[in-house]
């Protein structure tokens, strides 16, 4: 059973926030962690949570943006209020949800009719609810069938040819959305015009709870989608020089954990074990101090790395970005943060 307190920062090492608490999957209930935030608890998914989450994680985004609220319908929420997403089948929240910026080319998306866009020769993605169609002709030619209505969700991903590409509707369907991308984004209602959604940018300003010397953190959640590079979640000083990065490897398809330090890198290791597909959910524990990191996914063998500096200077914990950008599409179910370079067995435990 897991138990979680969450969204709460204690500043003392090793001593449980509550005597009821037990960090995730902790072998040695005497390490406790400094930091829990857990974004699928049914408190902070019911009603919405606005802004600053918890007032730890500040969350900011430019535009509306629609989740599927607990009641599994869809729900839109103005700028900069956090996403907690809900299952449309069961209705148990199910993590926060942090995109990058998308732009719906469908317009009139509440009323769906045949249109001609334009749509420059790279991958795009066509979604929309329903069991009727979309033939798609001009610079790009199928027939995409919708499987079902809400919660089934009919995607379609293709690479056209620059230039004019027709879509006519035939039958019922709704929420359409073209856009530029391999996988759906959350809905983004139109109008006469096409319509941007703004990315969300989650961040936790560093504080007394954070060690400088050492620590160990755990992640869980999922990516949609992810380009080489891309974090699931950093620490930096507010340039890409020194952090502290857990980051999307294309080639291997699994995390990477890299640790720099005014632009020399120290520690670059991936986890052992198979790789894990975009979409599929992970857990995924880094452990470092000085000359001592740890990687381990999903309860695989611990990889190490023993030589290296710890960064100085870190000032902000970033959720599914860099400093410089590069946000995903991702949930993040939840994230634990222990003032300690755990062992090696409790970093293998906290990824099972």
């Amino acid at each position: 059973m897991k138990v979680t307190c969450d969204f709460s920062v204690s500043s003392a090492r090793h001593r449980p926030m509550f005597p009821w608490y037990v960090p995730w999957n902790s072998p040695n209930s005497d390490t406790a962690p400094n930091l829990v935030l857990d974004f699928a608890d049914a408190t902070y998914g019911t009603g919405g949570v606005r802004g600053s989450l918890g007032g730890i994680v500040s969350l900011t985004r430019s535009t509306d943006g629609v989740r599927i609220d607990g009641t599994g319908a869809f729900e839109t929420l103005g700028p900069d209020v956090a996403r907690i997403e809900h299952d449309p089948n069961s209705l148990a929240p199910i993590g926060l949800l942090l995109e990058s910026a998308r732009t719906n080319l469908f317009t009139q998306s509440a009323t769906p009719a045949t249109q001609v866009i334009t749509v420059a020769a790279v991958p795009h993605v066509l979604s929309f609810y329903g069991t009727g169609s979309v033939d798609l002709s001009g610079v790009h030619i199928a027939t995409v069938t919708g499987g079902g209505v809400f919660p089934t969700r009919t995607e379609y991903t293709f690479t056209p040819t620059a230039g004019a590409l027709t879509l006519t509707v035939s039958g019922s369907i709704s929420s359409p959305q073209l856009e530029e991308g391999e996988v759906a984004s959350s809905p983004v209602t139109t109008g006469a015009s096409a319509v941007s959604r703004g990315e969300d940018i989650a961040t936790v300003a560093l504080g007394p709870w954070f060690d400088t010397s050492a620590g160990t953190l755990v992640f869980e959640g999922s990516l949609d989608s992810a380009l080489a590079n891309d974090r699931i979640l950093e620490i930096d000083d507010g340039t890409t020089a020194t952090r502290i990065s857990l980051l999307w490897n294309t080639v291997l398809g699994k995390p990477q954990f890299q640790v720099w330090q005014a632009g020399v890198l120290q520690a670059a290791i991936a986890p052992s074990g198979n790789s894990i597909a975009l979409g599929d959910p992970f857990r995924v524990a880094i452990a470092y101090s000085a000359n001592d990191f740890a990687v381990s996914l999903n309860g695989s063998a611990v990889v190490t790395d023993v030589s290296g500096v710890m960064p100085t200077g870190l000032t902000t914990l970033r959720l599914g970005r860099s400093v410089w950008g590069a946000q995903g599409l991702m949930m993040a179910e939840g994230v634990t943060y222990y003032p300690a370079r755990l062992s090696d067995a409790e970093v293998q435990a906290l990824s099972t």
